[in-house]
C-alpha cells in the first residue's frame, strides 16, 4: 500500500511538474512565474477528487519545483507551493460538500457549482499567495500586481475549467461503449471541432473577423448527441488548436500583447466549455428521464394488462361456483328427486359456496398483508396436531380418499396463530391437490430439525417451470393455463403462504425438478418447548341441538329466511327481523338467547343495534353475521358490543358453535 502510494505520488508529481514547466516556459509573458495557460490547477484538482489529499505532497512538491527552476528563491518557490497545494485542497473541500464530489460533472447543476467553486473561487487562494509571496520578497513589483494576479487567477481557472472535467470523466468512466456508427459519429465531432477551430484561428482571411462563435456549432451537435465525457475532450481539442493560433500571434483574439491575447482566449474557452458541459448533462439527464419515464410506462402497461387479465379471471373464478350453485337450485326446484341425487346436488352446493367464501377471503387476506394489518393471536400451537386436524377436514369436505395425502408428523411446537398456521396448511395442500392427478401421491409431513419446526408439503405433480419457480409466490402468479382453467385459482394461495409465513418469522421455499417431476414446498417455524400444560378438551361444552330462542336480523329476504330454515332444521325456536329498528323491538320484546345481526340494515345499522342492546342491559349474545370482514371492522364490531363476528356465508360448524356459546352465559 506504502509502495503503491509513494509510486502515485511520483507519477503526479512528474505529471504536474512538466506540465508547469510547460506553461511558464512558453507563456510566461507577464511574469516567469505568471501563466495565462496553467494547466497543473486541473491536473491537481483531478487527482484530488477520485483518490483525497493523500497526493498532496506531489502537488507541493511539483509547485515547489517548477517554480524554484525557473525564477525566484526557496522562500518565494514555497509560499507560490503553498498556494497552488491550498488551492486544490479548498477546491475539492468544496466540491465534495456542494457538488457531488467527482460525479459533480454527471449533471449540469454539478458542472456549474464546480466552475462557480473550484474555478472561480478556490484559484483566488493560488493567485493571491503566490503573488503575494512575490511581491513581499522583492520578485514582483506593485504596479504590476494586479496585471499578474488577474493572469495567474484566470490561468488557473481555466485550467480548472478544461482540465479536470476531462481527466476526471474519463478516469471514473473509461469504457467505451459506444458502438460502431455511434463510434464515427463522435469521430465527425471531433473532426468538425478541429476543422471550424482551424478554419476560425488559422485562416488568415476569416481570422480576421470576430467568428469564434462559430466552435459552439459543432460542439452543440455534439452535446446534444453524446455526454459530457466526450464533450470535454472536443473542448480540449478546439483549446490546443486556439491556442497553438494565439500563441503564435494569429487567430481573432490578437492583442496588444501575447498575454491579453491569450487572457481573452482563456475567458472564450471557459465560457464554451461552461456552455457545452451543462447541454451535454442535461441531455444525458433528459435521456436518462426518457428512459425511465418509458419503463414506468411500460410497467404501468403490465400492470394494467395483469389488472384486465386478473379480473378475467375473477370473473370466470366466481362465475363457475355460480353456474354450479344455480344449476343445482334449479334442479332441486324442478324435479322429484331420490335422496342420493338430492344429497349430490346439496354436497354441490355446499362445495361451491366454500369455494366462493375462500376465494373472497383471500381477497380480504391479500389486502390486509398489503396494508399490513394483518395481525396475529399467537398462542403455543401442536404443529402436528394441527395438520392432523386439517387434513381430516379436507379429507372430509372433499370426499377425497384415505390414500390420497400420506401424513407423517411428529410433535412439535411452535408460537403461532392457529387460524393463520391452518390457512398456510389449507393453502399448501390446496396447492398440491390442484396440480396433482388421481393415482400419484401427496405426502405432508411436520418434523423438528436442529430447533426449527419444518412442515413439508411434496407431490408428485405437473411441477414448476424453471421460468415460474423464483416468481411461484408472487400475487395472481400462475403457470400457463388453458381456457378451461381446469387447475382454478386467483393464484393468491401461495402469496398468502409466504406473507403469513413471514409474518410468524418463517421462512418458505418452492422446489421442482420441472415439468411432470412434482413439487415440495417447505415451510420452517422457530420451534419452542412444549408448555407445561397442554390444552386439553373442553368437556364441559354443552350437547349440540340443545333447543334455544334465536332472533335473526337480515334485510335480505332470501339470506334470512333460508338461515331461520336452517336454523330450525337444528331444533331452534327461530324469529327474524328486517330492518335495524324491528330488530331492537324483536330483542326487547322476546329476549332470545343469541341475536344474529347483519351490518348492513335499513334504518339502524348493526352497530347501532347492539349500542342500543347494550344500553338497555339485555343480556343475550350478540353475534355479528355479516360480509364486512376487514380488522377494522371486527373492531368496530367489538366497540359496539357485539360478541362475535361471523363471516358470511358462516358454515354450519361455525353457527352451532355460536350458538352453543350462548349456553354458557
Amino acid at each position: 500500500m506504502l509502495s503503491k502510494l509513494v509510486l502515485s505520488n511520483a507519477a503526479l508529481l512528474a505529471i504536474y511538474f512538466v506540465a508547469g514547466k510547460f506553461g511558464l516556459s512558453y507563456f510566461g509573458y507577464i511574469h516567469p512565474s505568471a501563466s495565462a495557460v496553467w494547466l497543473p490547477t486541473g491536473v491537481a484538482m483531478a487527482a484530488f477528487l477520485p483518490f483525497g489529499f493523500r497526493l498532496v505532497p506531489a502537488v507541493f512538491l511539483g509547485a515547489f519545483l517548477v517554480n524554484v527552476t525557473t525564477a525566484g528563491s526557496v522562500l518565494s518557490s514555497l509560499g507560490v507551493a503553498l498556494g497552488n497545494t491550498l488551492e486544490g485542497v479548498l477546491a475539492v473541500t468544496l466540491v465534495d460538500r456542494f457538488a457531488g464530489g467527482r460525479a459533480a460533472f454527471s449533471n449540469a447543476a454539478g458542472i456549474l457549482k464546480f466552475a462557480g467553486l473550484a474555478a472561480f473561487l478556490s484559484t483566488t487562494v493560488s493567485a493571491t499567495i503566490g503573488v503575494e509571496s512575490l511581491v513581499l520578497l522583492g520578485f514582483a513589483r506593485e504596479e504590476d500586481v494586479a496585471a499578474i494576479w488577474f493572469t495567474w487567477w484566470l490561468g488557473d481557472a481555466a485550467g480548472a475549467v478544461l482540465v479536470t472535467p476531462l481527466v476526471v470523466l474519463w478516469w471514473t468512466n473509461p469504457a467505451w461503449q459506444w458502438p460502431f456508427h455511434r463510434t464515427r459519429e463522435l469521430a465527425l465531432v471531433f473532426a468538425a471541432v478541429g476543422a471550424v477551430g482551424a478554419l476560425v484561428f488559422f485562416h488568415p482571411k476569416l481570422s480576421e473577423y470576430p467568428l469564434p462563435f462559430l466552435c459552439l456549432a459543432p460542439l452543440v451537435w455534439g452535446a446534444l448527441r453524446f455526454g459530457p465525457r466526450e464533450l470535454a475532450t472536443a473542448v480540449a481539442l478546439l483549446a490546443v488548436v486556439a491556442t497553438a493560433s494565439t500563441a503564435t500571434g494569429g487567430g481573432p483574439f490578437d492583442m496588444a500583447t501575447p498575454n491579453e491575447s491569450l487572457l481573452v482566449l482563456q475567458a472564450f474557452l471557459v465560457l464554451t466549455s461552461m456552455t457545452a458541459l451543462p447541454m451535454a448533462a442535461l441531455t444525458v439527464e433528459r435521456r436518462a428521464l426518457l428512459q425511465r419515464e418509458r419503463a414506468a410506462r411500460a410497467e404501468a402497461d403490465s400492470a394494467s394488462h395483469a389488472k384486465d387479465e386478473f379480473l378475467a379471471i375473477l370473473s370466470h373464478e366466481l362465475r363457475n361456483p355460480l353456474a354450479a350453485v344455480s344449476t343445482a337450485a334449479a334442479v332441486l326446484d324442478s324435479a322429484s328427486l331420490s335422496e342420493t341425487e338430492l344429497h349430490k346436488h346439496v354436497g354441490s352446493i355446499r362445495r361451491q359456496t366454500q369455494h366462493l367464501a375462500r376465494l373472497i377471503d383471500d381477497l380480504l387476506d391479500i389486502g390486509r398483508l398489503t396494508a399490513n394489518k394483518m395481525t396475529l393471536h399467537k398462542e403455543p400451537v401442536e404443529l402436528g396436531g394441527a395438520l392432523r386436524r386439517c387434513v381430516d377436514v379436507l379429507t372430509t369436505s372433499r370426499g377425497l380418499g384415505k390414500d390420497r395425502i400420506e401424513l407423517a408428523t411428529e410433535p412439535v411446537w411452535v408460537d403461532a396463530d392457529p387460524v393463520r398456521v391452518t390457512q398456510i396448511m389449507e393453502n399448501l395442500l390446496a396447492n398440491a391437490l390442484k396440480h396433482t392427478p388421481l393415482g400419484r401421491r401427496i405426502r405432508v409431513a411436520v418434523s423438528e430439525r436442529g430447533g426449527v419446526a419444518e412442515l413439508r408439503v411434496e407431490d408428485e405433480g405437473h411441477g414448476i417451470d424453471a421460468a415460474l419457480l423464483p416468481r411461484v409466490f408472487e400475487p395472481f402468479r400462475q403457470g400457463v393455463q388453458g381456457l378451461d382453467r381446469s387447475t382454478g385459482g386467483l393464484g393468491l394461495g401461495l402469496t398468502l403462504v409466504r406473507r403469513i409465513a413471514e409474518l410468524h418469522g418463517a421462512t418458505v421455499e418452492a422446489s421442482s425438478e420441472g415439468a411432470e417431476r412434482g413439487s415440495v414446498f417447505t415451510v420452517r417455524f422457530p420451534s419452542r418447548p412444549p408448555p407445561i400444560e397442554a390444552r386439553g378438551t373442553d368437556d364441559a361444552q354443552p350437547t349440540a341441538g340443545a333447543r334455544r330462542r334465536v332472533l335473526v336480523i337480515e334485510d335480505n329476504i332470501d339470506a334470512r329466511q333460508s338461515l331461520r330454515a336452517l336454523l330450525e332444521l337444528l331444533g331452534h325456536e327461530v324469529h327474524e327481523a328486517g330492518d335495524g329498528e324491528a330488530g331492537v323491538e324483536a330483542a326487547l320484546t322476546l329476549a332470545p338467547d343469541i341475536v344474529f345481526v347483519d351490518i348492513g340494515l335499513p334504518r339502524l345499522d348493526g352497530y347501532g343495534v347492539a349500542r342500543k342492546l347494550r344500553t338497555a342491559n339485555a343480556t343475550l349474545r350478540l353475534v355479528a353475521l355479516t360480509g364486512y370482514g376487514r380488522d377494522e371492522d371486527l373492531k368496530r364490531a367489538q366497540d359496539a358490543g357485539f360478541d362475535e363476528h361471523l363471516l358470511k356465508p358462516a358454515s354450519i360448524e361455525r353457527l352451532r358453535a355460536a350458538i352453543d356459546a350462548a349456553t354458557q352465559r
